[in-house]
């Protein structure tokens, strides 16, 4: 991505779907078709959202009916697709194992006859051009792909609001070092120019948005399911976040990569809806995460911590992933020091029974 152009116009392909009838063909159509990114022998990352080992029901990860859907359209014409991403917590095998079985890839792995990525090799990239970044760790099972289709999910977050295809590629940053970058830029605008940076290291050639069911409230994990119907398509991350925040009725200036994409001047110009419009699949209701407040000159006083409560089994996640060591386990339930805490939400992101809720302090 260029920092100093405003983008041109970008297409973005709109279509209501189910995960029982996904009809790829007619949402790629208006980009070209699938050979408009793909060619016959072509290494392709399917590059999904694996946030935490869970069920595809709870709306934590890409369901992998539409991962099965685009793999099946790339092995008819000759594509080698692999499946992959860094979820949160320690980059390893046995990590990746976990995640691919709970969110239902290992099964179609084996059934398509396609591989899950296990190298868990990592490259130092330099980023020339970086607002935050000026070199990375990056994952090699992405920097080998010939070409790149990424599988973002309709998702809050706690932290940066809403999780979409501007956000992504944070998965190609291997494991603990996205803790460390949340202990480096704590500020919202810091942390989104860090995600805006990781993104124009490779960004995707393609973007198919998992629309149909997303997840609201205090995403990214711990947020509730709502049936959206959509799939969205673009070669433009920018572009097709846009489209969803017309859809939900959301300010995307409210949305911190959106706002610093548009300050750096990555915005498209104008947005086309060849197939359907954000307005003909508009979404009323739509609930944001509680954190939302603290972007309300009202609220800057107000801010939410993390609190574990009855549910916490002591697994230790928590205390693994904190970037400032503010957790520990303390009389088998997880302990926060507040004094340490910077309130990135990482604790709560990842904790997989939910055992972390947020609470208001002033």
């Amino acid at each position: 991505m260029n920092s100093t152009e405003q983008s041109n116009a970008s297409c973005v392909s709109i279509q209501k779907s189910t995960y029982e009838h996904i009809n790829i063909n007619t949402l790629l159509q208006p980009l070209g078709g699938i050979r408009q990114y793909i060619e016959k022998g072509e290494h392709v990352l399917l590059k999904t959202n694996l946030l935490i080992p869970s069920d595809p029901i709870k709306a934590v990860v890409t369901n992998p009916a539409v991962i099965r859907a685009v793999a099946q359209m790339i092995l008819e014409i000759g594509g080698i697709p692999y499946i992959g991403d860094s979820p949160s917590g320690q980059f390893t095998k046995r990590r990746l194992e976990k995640t691919y079985t709970k969110s239902g890839l290992t099964a179609l792995a084996n059934d398509l006859g396609i591989e899950l990525n296990y190298d868990t090799g990592v490259t130092k990239i330099n980023i020339s051009d970086g607002k935050k970044l000026k070199k990375t760790l990056f994952c090699d099972f992405v920097l080998n792909a010939d070409k790149i289709i990424a599988f973002p999910k309709i998702k809050t977050h706690s932290f940066m609001i809403m999780t979409l295809a501007t956000k992504i590629m944070y998965g190609a940053v291997p494991g603990l070092t996205k803790t460390k970058y949340h202990s480096l830029f704590i500020r919202r605008a810091a942390f989104a120019d860090m995600l805006l940076d990781v993104l124009s290291v490779r960004t995707p050639d393609l973007f198919i948005m998992d629309g149909v069911t997303g997840m609201q409230g205090n995403g990214p994990s711990g947020g509730t399911p709502v049936s959206l119907g959509v799939l969205l398509a673009s070669d433009d991350a920018i572009a097709m976040d846009l489209a969803i925040c017309n859809m939900l009725g959301i300010e995307p200036i409210g949305i911190p990569t959106l706002r610093q994409a548009n300050i750096r001047r990555l915005w498209p110009s104008e947005i086309q809806y060849p197939l359907l419009s954000p307005d003909d699949v508009h979404y009323s209701g739509f609930l944001l995460p509680s954190t939302i407040d603290l972007l309300v000159p009202s609220s800057k006083k107000r801010r939410q911590q993390p609190v574990p409560t009855a549910k916490c089994t002591a697994c230790g996640q928590c205390v693994e992933i904190c970037p400032k060591k503010a957790i520990r386990i303390i009389q088998n339930r997880a302990s926060v020091d507040y004094s340490k805490c910077i309130a990135c939400y990482c604790c709560h992101e990842i904790c997989p029974y939910e055992a972390i809720k947020l609470e208001f302090v002033t």
